[in-house]
């Protein structure tokens, strides 16, 4: 496996312990986690400038770099949808977004929708996309979109056939939605590769039809498959962990339980395969 893949963690997998980096920066810190995605709502309010310089002051002094940002765009803040809502704020809270990661020395910008439907207005968001394209060219790292069924980027291919029509968008795989949805993840990663269309990645299991167990990784597929893809096609990008469905679980283990058997069962097949 390539040393350069940032392989870490989502923060909102340690968010039943607690949601503030002052906590689970120190925690990711003591379980070894270095690579860490932060999981933002509201980039105008979360990423004030103000705020900016306290979370990179945390990042440094916890010995943790942050790799990504998740833009995540749920019906709760969006009644009205993000993408296939033009009218929406959507686009001026993502420029805010990318502003701010730049500042921040945040390469990757991710993006996920549970506020559009698959019925949602595609006309509306093909001229969002557009507008995030030309954002997305000023942003010195990668925007990626998030993909998970029932959403109206439903699938990763075609996901990636719309987003073929842009320069700057790449495509966000979850492992666990991708076990969902029944999809070859080693042909996806080599087909997205192929047409420079992988962004980054997020790790987690799932059995076929559930979006949103977000099991810990290796409790139902074999993984070597697709750290052999990512090494033989020297992936470098973000890789994190998002096991959210499992950390909220009150009959699972536990938040930590289910990161350390994650990043434990990933390692040791990244050390065999050396």
């Amino acid at each position: 496996m390539p040393n350069e893949m940032k392989l870490g963690s989502a923060d909102w997998n340690l968010w039943p312990i607690g949601i503030d980096y002052e906590t689970t920066f120190p925690l990711f810190s003591k379980l070894g986690i270095h690579f860490v995605e932060i999981g933002i709502y509201k980039p105008t309010e979360e990423l004030a400038t103000e705020r900016q310089q306290e979370i990179i002051n945390l990042q440094t002094i916890n010995n943790i770099e942050i790799s990504a940002a998740l833009f995540s765009l749920t019906s709760e803040h969006w009644p009205n949808g993000a993408f296939s809502n033009t009218k929406s704020s959507f686009l001026a809270e993502c420029e805010f977004f990318l502003s701010a990661l730049q500042k921040m020395g945040i390469k990757f910008a991710n993006i996920w929708t549970g506020a559009d439907l698959p019925d949602s207005n595609l006309e509306e968001t093909l001229l969002t996309l557009s507008k995030l394209d030309e954002l997305a060219s000023k942003f010195e790292g990668t925007v990626s979109i998030e993909y998970k069924a029932d959403t109206i980027f439903a699938d990763g291919e075609s996901l990636a056939e719309i987003l073929s029509n842009f320069k700057n968008l790449k495509v966000l795989i979850d492992t666990g939605h991708a076990f969902a949805l029944e999809e070859n993840v080693v042909d996806l990663i080599k087909k997205l590769n192929d047409s420079n269309l992988l962004g980054a990645m997020h790790f987690g299991d799932a059995v076929a039809g559930d979006s949103d167990a977000d099991l810990p990784c290796g409790r139902v597929h074999d993984f070597s498959p697709i750290l052999q893809a990512l090494k033989e096609i020297h992936y470098s990008a973000s890789a994190n962990f998002d096991l959210y469905g499992a950390a909220v679980d009150e009959n699972g283990p536990g938040p930590e339980s289910i990161l350390i058997e994650s990043s434990n069962y990933l390692n040791s097949l990244i050390e065999n395969s050396l």
